[in-house]
């Protein structure tokens, strides 16, 4: 979750006011929306991994309800991540947790919220024109996660169908042809 977060916060260090109505591969959503949408996440992740009622309504794959960015995209973020790794901490990824797709172990909830944080992020790199910073190493782990739990079920609506891509590509490059990005 570590890695992730700090991942796409290099990514959203680097995007300027002037990026926030680009397109993202998000279809229907640009840099803004997708901002609100991974602020909205950690604070979902913290509520949910805290066992507290969520203070954003915002279910999971939406958009939040009410602007999250308050003019501060980068302020509103790293805010969001203290929080979620406050809620992560102390055992709470050892233990269920009750969230709106039913009880879920923490480990499980909280490779759910890493893989939306380290995905949307490559997105907003894609969006804006940068180098995604998501790595090797956080690739392959949140690769094998995804491997393990989504299913053509779970992946409707909101995940496209997996992108084949060759068996030299990069672990990034696995990781968002799985998730249905064109790497």
């Amino acid at each position: 979750m570590i890695q992730a977060c700090a991942a796409t916060d290099a990514t959203i260090e680097r995007i300027t006011g002037g990026d926030l109505d680009k397109p993202t591969p998000c279809a229907d959503w640009d840099v803004r929306a997708l901002l609100n949408h991974v602020v909205g996440t950690l604070y979902l992740g913290a509520a949910l991994l805290a066992d507290t009622p969520p203070t954003v309504a915002m279910g999971p794959g939406e958009l939040p309800a009410t602007d999250m960015l308050d003019g501060d995209p980068m302020k509103a973020y790293r805010v969001g991540v203290e929080a979620l790794l406050a809620a992560a901490d102390g055992g709470a990824l050892d233990r269920a947790h009750a969230t709106p797709l039913g009880d879920m172990p923490g480990a499980v909830l909280g490779g759910f919220t890493t893989l939306d944080i380290a995905v949307h992020g490559w997105d907003l790199a894609r969006a804006t024109g940068q180098e995604p910073a998501v790595g090797d190493t956080l690739a392959e782990t949140v690769l094998a996660f995804a491997r393990q739990t989504l299913t053509a079920d779970t992946r409707a609506p909101r995940i496209a169908p997996v992108i084949p891509v060759g068996a030299d590509a990069s672990a990034t490059d696995r990781l968002v042809g799985f998730l249905g990005r064109q790497p």
